[in-house]
């Protein structure tokens, strides 16, 4: 019988890449994909470190994966990722039981690791530790999907250059390196190949894209090429940063038809004394300029943000502000986080620290504003029709019933945003239908299909 692996990803989109890429190791490698850690031989964590929830969410897995590996379940566990990167000497000295520590490397090595456990062979602990990191992006050819066919993500880049004082991802997954435009073409002609209707741009930092190719940015020269790509239907970019959006940019995204009218610009604050504790390179006047531009450059954007409550210093004058900018301004999407004091950050020793409650009451206050508006957003839509993405049968759905599938506009990212609970009959994940927009449900609609719209 083959050697059996089953992989769980935890974390962001990026990290999600990276589990496709290993994966695509591991069946190119002969040995047997399978979905529940029960019944593989090894299991792989592909873990997070960016905040204190996500780190302990990926130490719990791996104790889940230890556990069923003590019970004689499974026969090894392999730790990899940016918990695995960012802490490999503690982790080793804390789990002895995890028989591989990986950080973010090059996984075409896991096959082997797994051969080595299953056979019996020595522990294994690799890590790649800070300046690990190689010079040039790599290219993500040869990834076994783990999303629907509906989309895909393409990371454009690895790494940030940016030295916000709140985050370790620097640190973790080094400086900005941006993939060659042929590369990247290249990747999503493969997609697109395999059925893939929409592709999710992201990066650390899209909006730095090309900087160190030729030291320009370049993301929409990218996006015009990715549009030429022939099966791609909607484009879109995520994880914009607030200064680096150009009139280029937003040229590209009001004129060029797949690229969808959305932009992730995450802005973490907009009282200035916060941007400039967090060092954000912007200041709030700055900040709401660009914002404003937007609307008036790309007619009918969505705007997705995320902000920080409780970062050390913040007062409720700065609360009170943020608050009223939101109010003003009706973000389409946005969510909000509280502050994680993560070691080895710049914040970490900062003065003024926020009492945690006190944080929590502070996201409460915007997210409850923040639902009030995107429930308006929403019933603004009803009597509608548009161009909806089918992503796929609803959780409890099946063809034919009422409300079958679940879907998204254009104003909605997969994973961090609404749905569309459609109504319908003959769809399949990846077909873009017109639907008539019936009514809402908190943050998601329901449609009816009606059609289907023009290719382009």
């Amino acid at each position: 019988m083959n050697i059996r692996v089953s992989l769980i990803s935890l974390g962001c989109a990026r990290n999600l890449v990276d589990s496709e890429v290993l994966l695509g190791h591991v069946a190119g490698d002969g040995l047997d994909l399978v979905r529940e850690p029960e019944d593989a031989d090894v299991v792989v964590i592909n873990t997070c470190g960016f905040v204190e929830e996500a780190k302990q969410e990926s130490i719990d897995t791996i104790l889940s994966a230890c556990k069923l590996k003590e019970q004689g379940d499974i026969k090894g566990v392999v730790a990899v990722g940016c918990l695995a990167q960012r802490y490999a000497e503690d982790l080793q000295d804390e789990l002895p039981e995890v028989d591989a520590i990986l950080g973010i490397s090059d996984y075409s090595g896991v096959p082997a690791v797994v051969r080595q456990i299953v056979n019996g062979s020595a522990r294994s602990f690799v890590a790649t530790v800070d300046g690990g990191q190689p010079k040039t992006a790599r290219s993500d050819l040869g990834r076994a999907l783990l999303t629907p066919v509906s989309y895909s993500y393409l990371r454009i880049s690895e790494g940030c250059d940016h030295k916000c004082t709140f985050c370790a991802i620097p640190k973790m997954r080094g400086r900005n390196r941006s993939k060659p435009i042929d590369v990247l073409v290249e990747e999503a002609r493969d997609l697109a190949a395999q059925g893939v209707t929409e592709i999710v741009v992201v990066a650390e930092d899209s909006t730095a894209y090309g900087l160190d190719l030729d030291r320009r940015r370049q993301i929409d020269v990218l996006l015009g090429r990715l549009s030429e790509v022939e099966g791609v239907e909607w484009i879109r970019l995520m994880y914009a940063y607030p200064h680096t959006v150009s009139t280029e940019l937003t040229t590209v995204m009001r004129e060029n038809p797949a690229v969808v009218p959305y932009l992730d610009i995450p802005i973490q604050h907009i009282s200035t004394n916060m941007l400039t504790a967090m060092k954000r390179g912007v200041s709030s006047q700055q900040v709401r300029d660009i914002l404003w531009r937007l609307r008036d450059e790309v007619p009918g954007i969505a705007v997705r943000t995320t902000l920080i409550a409780g970062f050390p210093g913040e007062t409720e004058a700065d609360v009170d502000e943020l608050v009223e900018f939101v109010g003003e301004f009706r973000f389409e999407r946005l969510g909000v986080f509280t502050y994680s004091n993560e070691e080895g950050t710049p914040a970490f020793e900062l003065p003024g620290r926020v009492d945690g409650e006190v944080a929590e009451q502070r996201r409460a206050r915007i997210m409850e504003l923040q639902q009030g508006i995107a429930l308006q957003h929403n019933e603004d839509l009803v009597g509608q029709t548009l161009p909806v993405l089918v992503d796929g049968l609803a959780p409890d759905g099946e063809p034919g019933a009422e409300r079958s599938h679940l879907g998204r506009t254009m104003r909605d990212a997969p994973e961090v945003d609404g749905a569309v609970h459609l109504a319908g009959e003959g769809m399949s994940s990846g077909d873009v239908v017109l639907a008539r927009i019936e009514g809402v449900q908190d943050y998601d609609l329901l449609a009816r299909v009606v059609g289907s719209p023009p290719t382009r």
